[in-house]
């Protein structure tokens, strides 16, 4: 399990200001990037850019499942950016 969750405060925030997803910064252990690319997808999210030489992956996800990447065996530490424009469209 990762030695730190997504801060929950946040995550409960983009919810409720209508966010989709958010974006996630991840670190993997190593040799596990492929392992835990396809992990994300499983859960929706799309892996928008990764640097296998540190173990790092930039993700996508879904933000009603942020809290399922931590527990994804391969990774490390988990943070979570700020949510940038997919709100759900206004009425």
């Amino acid at each position: 399990m990762s030695s730190a969750k997504p801060d929950k405060l946040r995550v409960e925030q983009a919810k409720r200001d209508g966010h989709l997803t958010v974006p996630l910064m991840i670190s993997v252990q190593p040799g596990r990037d492929k392992e835990v690319e396809q992990a994300l997808e499983r859960l929706g999210a799309t892996v928008e850019s990764r640097d296998r030489r540190i173990g790092y992956l930039r993700a996508e996800m879904p933000v009603d499942k942020v809290e399922d990447a931590y527990l994804i065996t391969g990774v490390s530490k988990v943070d979570l950016d700020e949510p940038l424009g997919n709100k759900l469209p206004e009425p």
